[in-house]
Parts: structure tokens; sequence; C-alpha cells
């Protein structure tokens, strides 16, 4: 997961705004902004952009925000595993970017106007009320409830605007020279080929049992595997539009008025499609009309004057009169089916219009559309119903009512999730799968703290809603050696076997790279082995396949010639030896197309570059520091120890 983050913030856009996406990904799964409590968060200083300190509080902040956005993807990721592969500074050098570039391009005069700003966060689905549209209370209790400054979202926002206003022309000049892209275009023609054997930890199932010592002490080295992420247990009330429905039904005045305001919708109508040629005096369109009345077709008689016949498809007076004018639509609405129009002229010549196809629609009467009426003004009901509720809910847990008062008083079936995690999951229910619905309530429930008031939550499309509560944080811990005795010493047995199999692989590997065949090598380690496979092919082939390809064959492209390298196989069954034999040089001249398609690649590597540089002269200039030991500090604090752990 850190890798998929380190990759976005390393590409031009990632360096400045990776923070506002991260703060999008957590409010709707991809857009808003929440952080869990800040609890002992200070307000010293970790790192300063000419001369504005970034506090402890904000990286704080943003720290779980990111956290909470990786559990998205990763729900067993825990924060000390977050601070160890260097969170931490990945946060700060996104939130020092950003601030750098802002600071640049306000002092060259550009500016995030605020009706832009606005628009964007309008465009949050997460801020949409029961209609599907913005709604400025919800938007503005999602920021209180996720205790987010409606100020600092809608700088986070005019930075990512600004942010793409300076590198979107800083990366679109990167070109690479066709002259230096050919050495790597060749590189991905070329072939290889080795050996690939194999030591399965299956071998050395015979080992002795573990004792009790040694199974402890694997459980203390390996204690991250046996931790539980922080879960939390969450009392929910689902609801849907149908609590409302058939309670309102519209009047026979209402019923009259939407047929009366839907008059045009339902008056008669008529549409036409029409052939027409456009000449430039009114002698030549009706010496045209007077050939075509004679018996020529309309399409020779306009071959003939250097016309093109004209088709137009049927639509209504309005719309013909857009493409001609009022005078020639007039004209063609008045004539017959498979007639002429009076000739007329318009601004692009003088009309010859054949009447194609005439479409007539009845006037529908009120009898007849009372049921589409009363369909839509029905869901009009419920959805102002439902809208009007879910406000109501909204003021009575603002006003200090518990969710259980709130249930009881409306009636609503009230239900306890078991400890979960953010990904939905209960450890000790594995099987145990919560509905989309359910997902939706925990996501928000994680952002919040034990002692928030109950909230609202829209499900799915808007149809349903559900009035939830964070009853108990479960913090992260790990399971005890007793509960977890099984479990260990399956996985201390399969470590010692993996170990053995590592040390026969090793030997194996340094008796081919002292000279021995890998057969003989293999046949010699006194276990009983399969024997080794040739494995191979084109770089360009590995490099499409991606991730599809074996571990061994990957090996192969990133070693040197007549060597062999031990490689794990994956869940420690066993050791590949992996031996590359012969490597054959490719040559460019088979496939040219390939330098061109290198060429944009690489264009693409250098336009990040150009990016990475660029902001790395700006913050030289805006003379950006960090406090290492404060920094420490914070990771310290942030996994309840030593940073080591």
């Amino acid at each position: 997961m850190m890798s998929f983050f380190r990759r976005f913030a390393a590409s031009p856009l990632g360096i400045g705004v990776f923070a506002i996406i991260l703060i999008a990904f957590v409010v709707t799964l991809y857009e808003g902004k929440g952080g869990m409590g800040l609890a002992g968060a200070g307000g010293g200083s970790l790192a300063s952009v000419d001369g504005t300190k970034i506090t402890e509080a904000e990286v704080r902040q943003r720290v779980q925000t990111q956290l909470e956005a990786a559990r998205q993807q990763s729900p067993g990721l825990t924060m000390a595993a977050f601070v160890a592969d260097g969170g931490v500074e990945d946060t700060i050098d996104q939130i020092q970017n950003g601030r750098t570039l802002e600071e640049f391009a306000v002092s060259q005069g550009m500016n995030a106007s605020k009706r832009l700003v606005d628009g964007q966060i309008a465009s949050i689905p997460a801020f949409n009320g029961p209609t599907g549209k913005f709604d400025r209370n919800i938007y503005l209790s999602t920021l209180a409830r996720r205790k987010i400054p409606e100020n600092e979202l809608r700088a986070d926002f005019a930075r990512e605007v600004l942010t793409k206003g300076l590198l979107t022309p800083v990366v679109g000049g990167a070109q690479m020279p066709a002259t230096l892209v050919r050495p790597y275009a060749a590189l991905l023609l070329e072939n290889r080929t080795g050996l690939v054997g194999a030591v399965p930890s299956a071998a050395f199932a015979n080992l002795p049992p573990l004792t009790d010592a040694q199974i402890a002490t694997f459980y203390s080295r390996n204690i991250a595997r046996y931790t539980l992420p922080e879960r939390r247990v969450v009392r929910y009330a689902l609801f849907d539009r149908s609590r409302f429905a058939g309670k309102n039904a519209p009047t026979d005045a209402e019923i009259a008025n939407a047929y009366k305001a839907g008059a045009a919708k339902y008056a008669a109508s008529e549409k036409r499609g029409f052939t027409q040629v456009i000449v430039q005096t009114k002698a030549q369109a009706e010496q045209l009309l007077a050939q075509v009345r004679g018996g020529t077709s309309l399409t020779d008689v306009a071959k003939a004057a250097g016309r093109a016949p004209l088709i137009v498809p049927p639509g209504d007076q309005a719309s013909f009169a857009k493409l001609t004018s009022p005078a020639v639509a007039q004209a063609a609405f008045a004539a017959p089916k498979n007639g002429f129009a009076a000739v007329v002229q318009s601004g692009l010549g003088f009309h010859l219009v054949h009447v194609d196809a005439v479409n007539s629609t009845a006037a529908k009467t009120l009898t007849e559309v009372r049921p589409v009426i009363v369909a839509e003004l029905a869901k009009q009901k419920a959805d102002q119903a439902a809208a009007a509720f879910v406000a109501k809910l909204g003021d009575e847990v603002d006003g200090g009512a518990t969710f259980d008062e709130v249930a009881k008083k409306y009636g609503l079936t009230a239900q306890t999730t078991p400890p979960l995690t953010s990904g939905g999951l209960d450890p000790d229910q594995p099987v145990l799968q919560v509905g989309p619905d359910l997902t939706i309530v925990l996501r928000d429930a994680f952002l919040a703290e034990p002692d928030d008031n109950a909230a609202v939550a829209t499900l799915g499309t808007g149809r349903g809603f559900a009035l939830w509560h964070l009853d108990k944080v479960v913090p992260s811990a790990p399971r005890p050696l007793a509960q977890a005795r099984a479990v260990v010493v399956e996985q201390a047995t399969r470590d010692a076997a993996s170990r053995a199999a590592k040390k026969i692989a090793d030997a194996i590997a340094a008796n081919v790279n002292r000279g021995m065949p890998m057969a003989q090598a293999i046949a010699g380690a006194g276990v009983k082995l399969p024997a080794p496979r040739p494995a191979g092919g084109k770089r360009i082939d590995i490099a499409r396949a991606g991730d599809k390809v074996p571990p061994p064959v990957a090996l192969l492209f990133a070693m040197p010639e007549k060597r062999a390298k031990v490689l794990g196989i994956a869940d420690q069954q066993g050791w590949y030896i992996v031996y590359l034999d012969k490597i054959d040089r490719g040559d460019t001249a088979v496939e040219p197309g390939l330098i061109q398609a290198t060429q944009q690649q690489l264009s693409r590597v250098i336009g990040d570059e150009y990016a990475a540089q660029f902001v790395s002269a700006l913050k030289a200039q805006a003379k950006a520091s960090r406090d290492t030991a404060a920094i420490e500090a914070l990771k310290r604090s942030l996994v309840g120890g030593s940073a080591g752990q």
C-alpha cells in the first residue's frame, strides 16, 4: 500500500495535490476529508516553508487521514506499520511540496477564484442531499462531524487548482530525443535464458517438534502478525423512502396544477423531416422547383446546380428554425407531406424544402396522463418527506438526544455490530460479510469519536438512510499467545522448514556460482529435489505481462549472466534457485515502432523528473526545513512507544 502512495507522490500531480486527494478519499471513499481525534496533538513545529510553520497538529491530522484512506484498500494496516514504512516523512514531504507550490503561485499573481472552489466542493457526492443535489446543511454538518474548519477545506481545494496550473506546463514540455531512446528500446528486445530449481519447504516436514521456548520466541518476534487492528462497535438503524410512500397522496388540485405546468409536454405536437437545397437566388430556386415538378429528382437537379441536398431528420418547428430561420420553418411546417414549401430566404440563401415526413402526436388529456403525474408527485412528496425526516433527526441529535432516544421516538429498529475493522471484517468471525449499506456507516464511524452525537448517513444512491452512533472503540492489540497458540505453532513450524530449505538453496547456489552445473548441484544436495527447468523470454514480453510474470522469470532480468541467485517462494513454501545462462541483445531494426513507443514512455518519466526538480528548486528558494528530532518524537507518540518498534 505504501508503495502505491510513494509512486503517486512522485508523479507530477502527486507532488502538490496528494493531500487533497486523500482528503477527498476519506469522506466518500474518494471525496472529502476527515480525521480521528487528535488527542494529545501539540502545536509544535515539525517543518517550515519560507518561515511558515507546519505544526505537529496538522501533520497528525494528515497522517491519520492518509492512514484511513490506505485502510480502504488494506483494512489491516496499522499505525505502527504506516509509520515504519515512512508514512510520516512522506506526509511532511507532501505538505511542504503543496505549501511551496502554493506560495510560489501566489507570488506570481495566480489565484483560485471563489467560484471555482465552490464548484469543486459542490461536485462532491458526500455533500448531496436526498434529492441528489448539493445541500449546504449537509456540507456544514459533515465538516462539523469531522472537525474540519471550512476555511481549511477551501484552502486545500484552492491549493490543488494552483498546483495543477504550475505543474502542467512544466510536465508538458518533456521530450526525449530518438537517439537517446534507442538503447532503451533495444533493451526491451533483449532475450534471456536460464534454469530454475526449487527447494520446497515440504521436504523438511519431519523436523523435530518445537519447544515452548521456541514458540514463545517466534510469537514475540512476530507479534505484529497476531495483532488485531482497531475495531469499532456501531449502533445503527436503517430506513428508506418506503417509510413515507403512500402517506401523502397528491390532491386533485396538485395533479391539475402539475398538468397545467406541463402543458407544453402534454400538448399536441408535430415533427417533420425534410430534404432541402439552398441556392443563392430566388430565380434559381424556383427554376429547380420547376424541374422537380417536371419529373426530375431533387438529387439530380441539385447535382446539376452544383449543390448537395441536405437531409434534416424529424424535429419540431423550433429546432428547424434554429437551423434555418423562423420564416423558412414556418413555410416548411405549412406545406403538405411529400410537397414543397414556398421558397423563402434566410441568411444562408434561398431554401427549396421538400417535406419528407410528418409525425403528429395528439394532445394528451388529464385523464390519460394522470397515472404518470400521480407517480411523479408521489415520488416528489416521498423525497421531500425523507429530506424533512432526515433534517428532523439531525435536529434531534444536535439538540442532545441520544441514539436510543431518537430510535425509540420514531420507531426505528436499532441494531449493533460486532467489533469490526474499517473494512467491515470481524477477526473472530472471518466468514462474516457486511452489506454495502453498513460499509458506508463504518466509513463514517471510523472518523468519529465515542462522545460524538449520533448522525444520519445517506446510503447508496440516496434512497436509503441510517441513523448511527459509535458505541465503542476496541484498540489495536495482540491476541494472547494462549489464544493464538495453534496458529503460532503452525506458522513457527512452517518458518523452521523454510529456514532449513533456505540453507540447502544457498548451498546449491554457491556451488553453481563456483562453476558446478545446476543439475549436479541439486543432485548432491542431500535431499530429494525436483530437477531444474529451463526459463526465459524477451524483456518486452515480461514488461507487457506485468505482475503475471512468475517471480523467478522476473529475477532472470535483474541479475548478471552466468550467476545464480536464491528467491523465496510465496507463503514460505520454499526457495527457488535461479540461474541466468545467456543474454541475447535486441535489434530495434526489427520493430521500428518500438522506438516511438519508448520515446513517449520515457518522456513521461522525464516529465515526472522535471516536476520533482522544479519543486525541489522552489523548496530550496523557500528555505524549506524540518526538525528531525521533533519528527521522531511524533512517530514515537503515534505508535505509542519507540519509533523503532
